[in-house]
């Protein structure tokens, strides 16, 4: 891959771009991103514990903003580190730090309601639906059947929002290249996981022409075609959620802070002054600091000791920057990977997560069953909205700028029922679920 062309920062669909004396084109991106319904709907969107009454405890926006926050630095410190390695990148480090920052902005932005959960929840209900004889019969796209965060987000990102059908938020190429985690399809080998067909991939086949047109124009190639940037955002995803699921963990009275400490406390350099703070909070804040700090030059190192791999694409799928690391690197990020391990064991399993993830079930099933099936009989009457019975044209009248149009294939009038449905929050998914079963939520 070629730097010139990873950097490049013309428009999708949008050109050559405008000349701006107040922002780089990458510190636009992020204003489109951040300005963006999408992203605002964040706040109201499940991090890992599903509509927590503690304000102290993360949403999905404020870990978005984490994230930025450390990508920002990570992308920043690799810049230099490139440069006095005499890498010409043909940018500055502050470039990097903002593409890197933009990224991480828009990383989890097609994240549907109740994390995870939601994610399985719409790909296990999908699947059923396109099983049925009279729904396969309309050879609708396979992957409709498969659902995850990151296809939704590149379909965001390009499509489905801002200027809808004509760009999407007309985002940088090299913005919308290094957003793409996984550069593969659902039907991809590299898509599955434990055995499952379909699990991480990062565009469905209504945006393949969009992902062949990034793909290309930025440069994108090798076996695992990876972004270089979308290291660095992977990285700091990474060690933000590990370190804030703990933290939150321990808001809540999950987990003690002797615990916290124990655990967090291998990822740092040095914890000399920890017992010169006076309260839990401001220890878990100096740990929090001082594993960041000695995490992103971990990660640092890595990128530098294995930059060639990265931009010839051959490091191999299912391989992060964290899992690069070596000598003394390696020990934190071990570390960190120890975290991971008692947060899937302690925190993921918790009940009052399980109870409303498996709540989740319900409620974005009965919006799916209300919605899909009305955007199916669109497709049967091919766009005719005369012909739809009163209550389908109710149903699609609520889906308001992701209607369903006459202009648009079948598959993608389907997904136009997932586009609304991923898109809501936690709290609307739970009221309107109640409000469709005729119960008023307030009672």
């Amino acid at each position: 891959m070629d730097w010139a062309l990873l950097f490049r920062d013309d428009r999708f669909e949008g050109g050559a771009r405008r000349p701006d004396d107040h922002r780089n084109a990458f510190q636009i991106d992020q204003d489109r991103i951040v300005f963006s319904r999408p992203f605002r709907r964040l706040q109201k969107k499940t991090q890992v514990h599903p509509l927590p009454s503690n304000a102290h405890v993360r949403n999905r926006l404020v870990h978005t903003l984490e994230v930025a926050s450390v990508g920002r630095s990570l992308g920043f410190a690799t810049g230099t580190a490139l440069r006095e390695a005499g890498v010409d990148f043909g940018r500055t480090p502050d470039d990097l730090g903002y593409l890197v920052q933009a990224t991480c902005l828009a990383h989890d932005i097609g994240n549907p309601p109740f994390g995870h959960a939601g994610e399985e929840v719409i790909a296990a209900w999908m699947a059923a639906f396109l099983a049925r004889p009279e729904v396969a019969a309309l050879g609708l796209d396979a992957d409709l059947a498969c659902f995850d965060g990151n296809a939704q987000g590149f379909r965001i990102l390009t499509r489905a929002d801002g200027y809808r059908q004509r760009g999407g938020m007309k985002l940088t190429v090299a913005t919308l290249a290094a957003f793409l985690k996984y550069p593969w399809d659902a039907a991809d080998a590299r898509a599955a996981r434990g055995g499952r067909a379909g699990v991480k991939f990062g565009r469905f086949a209504t945006e393949a022409m969009a992902f062949a047109t990034v793909r290309d124009a930025a440069g994108l190639d090798g076996t695992n075609p990876r972004h270089p940037a979308v290291w660095l955002m992977e990285a700091a995803d990474d060690i933000v959620y590990s370190l804030a699921d703990l933290e939150d963990a321990v808001e809540l009275g999950i987990v003690g802070y002797d615990t916290y400490r124990d655990l967090v406390a291998p990822c740092c350099t040095s914890t000399r002054s920890l017992d010169a703070e006076e309260t839990v909070p401001q220890r878990i804040a100096y740990l929090r600091a001082r594993a960041i700090g000695t995490l992103i030059e971990a990660c640092v190192a890595a990128f530098l000791a294995h930059r060639d791999a990265i931009l010839a694409g051959a490091v191999p799928p299912g391989t992060g920057l964290l899992d690069l690391c070596a000598g003394e690197g390696l020990r934190h990020a071990q570390a960190l990977a120890a975290i991971k391990r008692h947060n899937a064991r302690v925190i993921y399993f918790h009940p009052r997560k399980i109870e409303f993830e498996i709540g989740a079930q319900d409620v974005l099933g009965k919006a799916l069953e209300v919605f899909v099936p009305a955007c199916l009989a669109f497709v049967r009457e091919g766009g005719d909205r005369a012909a739809l019975t009163h209550r389908q044209r109710q149903v699609l009248s609520l889906m308001q700028d992701y209607e369903p149009r006459a202009d648009f294939s079948s598959s993608e009038n389907i997904r136009c029922a997932i586009d609304f449905v991923a898109g809501m929050t936690d709290d609307y998914a739970s009221y309107l679920a109640a409000r469709l079963r005729g119960l008023d939520p307030a009672l």
